[in-house]
């Protein structure tokens, strides 16, 4: 009976790559797994991955080392290959990799690419020559990568282990998790106690100035790991309590040092320590908190760039802080303040882009800046600088995208950036014109979606961006194309909200598509189909609402509702009703409280619920002061109060202005057929 022991595993690697192997090796061997793990088979895996043979260390008092080699890939249950540049043109990784292959299948490979490699390269460069040649045609293995950009160090460990373990890799992450958190709280709170032992000892017992200075380092790597992997590990399972702690402590261990005497390093850990406490008040709703914290933060990274006014990462810092920080300032309503913040995120963007213009993440950073700062113009009502900033940033991200074609997540920035031209156009009035942009950000949505049928959350921004075509298909007069386009997209919402009934934003693109179905309904005549369409609009509304926050009244959806009632009724010749139903939508939106992000929306539903009530002067009251960022309909409407008035010129401009940029709702040609003002002819079409 041979009495040798096996191996759990055989790394092959080339010399190069010793520093990547000798982590690999000491990230498995240390590895311990949860308990009464069961295997694919049923049986209970065991816990360790040990012994794993490296030859570095196993092999240097062998005087024959292809035999020993030999001999320690007979006796190890799977081959594990650290792929790179390096391994790729090495014939001892070769020769390794062929003799495993002689005697054990593809399945017992593992792959896992080296740390040092050049991101980019394609796998197929990284393998042995043996490795590549017994692949099958066009197939290339999986491989795990320990790269911080891609799986990272931690997974990386988890999904090699759940294959030496022959384990789920979903079984192995959740009991992880589950043992990482019951240990969590436990470990957190001796790192804090151990943080601040270390500097108590520090003052109190050190003699010698280099012994303070290793002592201080070790404080100071317990304090990193507390804001870095300790924060990753403690922000997806929503521990804000500890996280709150963990940065309270920090702050409280800097405290005890004057400013002036602690070092870059130091600062910049208590910067992410006080960034951290307003991410972490802004989560719980404490905006003035969390502004307090990111000023102090802004103040920290300032400091910093200061010291070192080429280094881009302390002015990305820097650039960070003031972005929260405007952007507190912009959710308490604050809006000089937040525009000077997203001005000033937007010259240190730039600042990024000229130390490095091959830095994709800093190009983009300056594209996000003009983003931002067009939202905050958008909200003002300052919509023609809104577009020329929208504008800038989309040929920003469109030549990011032409960069990185297959890049989804430089799909995403495109259209949203579409999108938001389309908003401002559609708040000055051009209805022609957001179309042109709806329809860009429509085609690109469903050609990515059609490549990959199996993403839902895609598939659900690629329906609703047909939503918002179609409700532009209506403004534009082209009715029955815009009804067929949602028509077709409401269905496929009510087809992956059957799949997940729980998706809350499913739910509400479904909500909103049947707000389009009753416009569309009750200006095509059928008034019937369009008060069932909005009786299950309201039923899908009361299904929504599960949550503290879904309870709220919300203008776009249940006023949007509520001023659709008053519609059906003028359209079935129900004045009574129509002025009843408008006189309670006023009072509901005197008793709902103001949000910054309601305020346009609002606006418009006073405008129109006046009108309908026979108040064209409060019409003209509401409106009027937003006259340069109103939607189209909202131009109508504010035109029909004008001719109620008497004010058929001012009526007149408006209607003129209107036609000429295409806007042909129906309800619009069908009023001022009948009521033109100063007896002028409105003809419909689009011209």
């Amino acid at each position: 009976m041979d009495s040798r022991p096996r191996y759990r595993a055989f790394i092959s690697y080339s010399h190069q790559d010793r520093k990547a192997a000798e982590w690999l090796h000491r990230a498995l061997e240390t590895y311990r797994a949860p308990r009464r793990l069961a295997t694919a088979g049923g049986q209970v895996s065991t816990r360790r991955l040990t012994p794993i043979f490296r030859d570095r260390d196993d092999l240097s008092a062998s005087p024959d080392l292809g035999g020993v080699i030999r001999d320690a890939l007979d006796r190890s249950d799977a081959l594990i290959v650290l792929c790179s540049p390096a391994a790729a043109s090495s014939r001892w990784v070769d020769q390794e990799a062929a003799y495993f292959l002689k005697d054990h299948g593809l399945g017992q490979i593992i792959c896992v690419i080296s740390q040092a490699t050049p991101k980019g390269t394609p796998l197929a460069e990284l393998l042995p020559p043996a490795l590549r040649a017994a692949l099958p045609t066009g197939v290339e293995p999986l491989a795990v990568d320990p790269r911080r950009d891609a799986d990272g160090p931690r997974l990386a460990r988890l999904k090699i282990a759940a294959r030496l373990l022959d384990v789920s890799l979903d079984q192995l992450v959740q009991r992880d998790a589950r043992r990482g958190m019951q240990v969590m709280a436990a470990f957190t709170a001796l790192a804090l106690v151990v943080a601040l032992a270390m500097g108590a000892m520090t003052v109190a017992t050190l003699k010698s100035r280099q012994i303070a200075r290793d002592q201080r380092d070790e404080t100071e790597a317990l304090v990193a790991y507390m804001l870095g992997d300790l924060r990753e590990q403690l922000e997806p399972v929503g521990r804000l309590d500890v996280l709150d702690g963990v940065g309270a402590r920090v702050l409280a261990y800097y405290g005890k040092a004057r400013t002036d005497r602690l070092d870059d390093r130091a600062l910049a850990q208590r910067a992410k320590a006080q960034t951290l406490l307003g991410t972490i008040r802004e989560q719980r709703g404490d905006l003035a908190g969390a502004r307090d914290a990111f000023s102090q933060a802004a103040v920290t990274t300032h400091e910093l760039a200061l010291r070192a006014p080429d280094n881009g990462e302390r002015i990305y810092d820097e650039a960070q802080n003031v972005y929260w920080l405007a952007y507190m300032q912009w959710r308490q309503g604050d809006t000089a303040g937040a525009e000077r913040g997203f001005k000033r995120y937007g010259e240190l963007a730039q600042t990024l882009v000229r130390l490095d213009p091959d830095r994709a993440d800093w190009r983009l950073e300056a594209a996000y800046a003009r983003s931002n700062l067009g939202t905050l113009l958008l909200e003002q009502g300052r919509a023609e600088e809104a577009l020329v900033t929208f504008r800038a940033a989309l040929a920003a991200f469109e030549a990011e995208r032409a960069r990185a074609p297959n890049d989804q997540d430089r799909l995403v920035d495109a259209v949203d950036a579409h999108a938001w031209v389309a908003d401002s156009l559609v708040k000055l009035g051009r209805p022609r014109e957001a179309y042109a942009e709806r329809e860009g950000a429509a085609n690109l949505l469903a050609q990515a979606s059609a490549k990959t049928a199996s993403d839902k959350p895609l598939a659900a921004r690629s329906l609703a961006a047909q939503l918002a075509l179609a409700r532009l298909e209506l403004d534009l007069g082209r009715t029955a194309h815009g009804a067929a386009r949602s028509t077709q997209a409401l269905n496929g919402l009510r087809a992956l909200v059957s799949l997940d009934p729980t998706n809350a934003r499913w739910r509400e693109y479904l909500l909103i598509g049947q707000l389009d179905a009753v416009d569309f309904a009750a200006w095509s005549g059928r008034l019937a189909q369009a008060r069932s369409a909005r009786a299950e609009a309201v039923a899908i509304l009361a299904d929504l609402r599960t949550g503290d926050e879904a309870k709220s009244w919300r203008a776009d959806l249940d006023g949007r509702l509520e001023m659709q009632a008053v519609t059906l009724a003028r359209l079935d010749g129900d004045l009574m009703r129509e002025r009843s139903l408008a006189l309670a939508l006023l009072g509901r939106l005197d008793r709902t409280p103001v949000s910054r992000e309601t305020a346009a929306e609002r606006a418009a539903l006073y405008g129109a619920a006046h009108l309908a009530a026979g108040r064209p002067a409060a019409t003209i009251s509401a409106l009027s002061p937003r006259r340069g960022s109103l939607p189209s309909t909202s131009l109508d409407i504010l035109a029909r109060a004008y001719q109620a008035q008497g004010r058929s010129d001012q009526a007149q401009a408006i209607v003129t202005s209107l036609r000429k940029q295409g806007y042909a709702h129906p309800g619009f040609l069908a009023f001022w057929r009948e009521s033109p003002p100063d007896g002028a002819t409105v003809q419909g079409g689009l011209t």
